[in-house]
Formats: C-alpha cells, sequence, structure tokens
C-alpha cells in the first residue's frame, strides 16, 4: 500500500522529502526549490458548503432576471443569460450558443452541486467511491466553469452600447457579480486534498483489516 509512507516527493524538482504533520495556518515549503508543497485550508467543508449553497441560490435570479436594460429611442430591449443563448441559437450561432451555455450556465451550476454533494458525504464520513467519483469528476468540470469571460463580455457590451442609449443593469447583474464571487471564492479555497487523504486513511483502513 503507497499511502501513508513518510515521504512525499516535491511536484517541481522532485525532492523526496519526509512529511510531517501540518498545523492549520501553516503551509509546507521545498527546502530546494522553495515550492509551497501543501497550505490546507481553514474548514474546508464548511466553507465549501456555505459558498455552494450561496452560488447555487444566486443562480436562479441570474440567469433568468434582466442583466441589463437598454433604452433607445423610447423602446426597451430587456436582456438575460438565458435570452442570451437562444438569441445565439437565433442567429445560426448554434455552436457558440453550446459553448456559451455549457461554460457560462451549466458548468458553473454542475461545480457548485458537485462540491456541494462532496461535502455532504465528507460531514457524513462516506469516503466510498461515489465520493471517489465525485472528487474526479469535480475537477473536470472546474476547468470548464468561465463566469469572468461572461462578466468580461457584459462589461464590453455595456462599453460599447453606452453612447448609443440608456444602458440600466438589473438585479440579474446584481446575483450574478454575488454568484461569481461565491464560486470563485470556493474554486480558490476548496481544499480537495484534505478530503483525498481522508479518503485515503479510510481505504488504508480497509486494505489493513482485509482479511487473507
Amino acid at each position: 500500500m503507497l499511502y501513508g509512507q513518510p515521504h512525499l516527493a516535491c511536484h517541481e524538482c522532485d525532492a523526496l522529502l519526509t512529511r510531517v504533520a501540518l498545523p492549520p495556518g501553516k503551509k509546507l515549503v521545498c527546502p530546494r526549490c522553495n515550492c509551497t508543497l501543501r497550505k490546507p485550508a481553514r474548514d474546508p467543508v464548511n466553507r465549501g458548503m456555505a459558498l455552494s449553497l450561496t452560488s447555487l441560490t444566486l443562480m436562479v435570479p441570474a440567469f433568468t432576471m434582466p442583466i441589463m436594460t437598454f433604452n433607445m429611442l423610447g423602446l426597451d430591449t430587456v436582456d438575460t443569460m438565458i435570452k442570451g443563448v437562444l438569441h445565439l441559437f437565433q442567429a445560426g450561432f448554434w455552436w457558440m450558443a453550446l459553448l456559451v451555455l455549457f461554460c457560462s450556465i451549466l458548468a458553473p451550476t454542475l461545480e457548485s452541486a458537485l462540491v456541494l454533494s462532496i461535502c455532504l458525504l465528507v460531514r457524513a464520513r462516506r469516503y466510498g467511491g461515489l465520493l471517489i467519483l465525485l472528487l474526479k469528476l469535480q475537477a473536470r468540470v472546474r476547468r470548464w466553469a468561465m463566469l469572468e469571460v461572461y462578466m468580461l463580455g457584459i462589461l464590453v457590451a455595456y462599453v460599447k452600447m453606452i453612447d448609443s442609449g440608456q444602458v440600466h443593469m438589473g438585479v440579474g447583474m446584481i446575483c450574478f457579480s454575488g454568484m461569481m464571487l461565491a464560486t470563485t471564492l470556493n474554486t480558490m479555497l476548496f481544499d480537495t486534498h484534505s478530503i483525498w487523504e481522508q479518503v485515503g486513511r479510510y481505504r488504508g483502513g480497509i486494505h489493513e483489516v482485509r482479511p487473507r
């Protein structure tokens, strides 16, 4: 069994180091290349649950309520994230619509739901195959969640349209900003390494007591 060995290797310079217990608030640094090997987050499970619930709660109004209202010659045009995807489909840009739908709506929603499910399983001390599957899936989905790119598109559109008429930010923009902040913080602070260590200790204990 490889888990539980007293040494670990630096992922930058391959130095073989002695594994030590890391107290909260401290980080493990390689003495040869000064690379940060480990920096555990404080209370990653409860923090992940709070940020995931916040993000999922804000997603419904962020996706369905008006992000901005454009007024030109007395005519109002109201845009939401869902309408933006539908407009791309109607204009024939189906590939772009699918990309926006997945990266800006489906992937962030799925990532927050996966983090919440992982935290619930860890709190219930269920370190079986389902938790391992969700951890692997969350690592892959995280690379596709690109809310900041959509936010950049909104800002560019705002700058271009502000000279042509009146542009008003809606409630959806506030919810979208809060959702993006919660999702970004969750991506930065959610510590999967500590969860993998708990899974390793659990599965290592199972292997040690397995009858021959």
